[in-house]
């Protein structure tokens, strides 16, 4: 029995598959006005209603002296902030509200770190090519500018602590200098436990020595190997916008037809049969 009604379904199944196509075939000028109207409305949309949207990028290496400006996460917060956001929008003219100034940075500015590293990317956009690059620019030039004014104080405090630590170790070793004659004479007039007493102070500090110049190497090496921040790539004039992407929406709203099509075609030959 079985085997007598495998060919049955199979007729059946190619019986219904040919109506199918020959339903679609009779209603392929509905199914192509269809797309060609969705292609040509989702075209005239995006080539002259919908606003384009210019991109521009750029790439900073934050400096690698330790502090504020040089810690990836605290940049990242400096260059999203309204503060810095506000003097740029102030220096192209642009008074905005906070509230305005937050909605603009969360909507078309993008700041991160690059992989773990003291990189930072930033991403503008506007409706405008110029403003996008202007923008741009000016967050890296304020950010720059007080990044170096930062680490000239800092620098400056530091040399200022590197010579307090030198003149440490002066003294330092003039109270080795003056402890290893008093060891001598103390040796030399018998007074055994002052020379045991002042060789312990002496070893004291000697390890303090030791401790001191350390750190005097250390923080002299790295004023030494200090670099600023540095722009790895400057902001770009854009010169094709990012949005609309007119061959996309197109393609996107032909699809969407086709698809719309054939169902309105399978929907009313369904409620035809009922």
């Amino acid at each position: 029995m079985e085997r007598e009604q495998h060919p049955n379904y199979y007729d059946e199944y190619e019986i219904d598959l040919r109506e199918y196509i020959l339903l679609l075939w009779k209603n392929k000028f509905f199914i192509g006005g269809l797309v060609i109207l969705a292609v040509i409305a989702a075209f005239l949309v995006s080539s002259y209603f919908m606003a384009p949207t210019y991109e521009t990028k750029a790439k900073i290496q934050l400096s690698n002296y330790e502090g504020l400006y040089s810690n990836p996460d605290t940049a990242v917060q400096l260059l999203s902030s309204t503060g810095l956001m506000q003097k740029v929008m102030q220096a192209e003219d642009f008074d905005l509200s906070a509230a305005r100034l937050n909605s603009y940075i969360n909507n078309n500015l993008t700041v991160s770190q690059v992989n773990n590293t003291s990189i930072i990317s930033i991403t503008v956009k506007n409706d405008e090519p110029q403003l996008t690059m202007d923008v741009a620019a000016g967050l890296i030039s304020n950010f720059e500018e007080a990044s170096n004014q930062y680490f000239e104080n800092k620098l400056e405090n530091d040399r200022e602590y590197i010579s307090s630590l030198k003149t440490e170790l002066e003294d330092l070793n003039s109270d080795l200098a003056r402890n290893q004659e008093l060891i001598q004479s103390s040796r030399e007039s018998g007074e055994s436990e002052v020379a045991s007493l002042l060789i312990q102070e002496n070893s004291s500090l000697q390890s303090s020595r030791l401790e001191l110049r350390r750190e005097i190497e250390e923080r002299e090496s790295e004023l030494e190997n200090f670099y600023p921040l540095e722009i790895l790539d400057a902001p770009y004039l854009p010169e094709n916008p990012v949005s609309p992407n007119t061959k996309l929406n197109t393609a996107i709203a032909a699809v969407l037809a086709l698809m719309l099509a054939v169902f309105i075609v399978f929907f009313r030959e369904f409620m035809k049969e009922e």
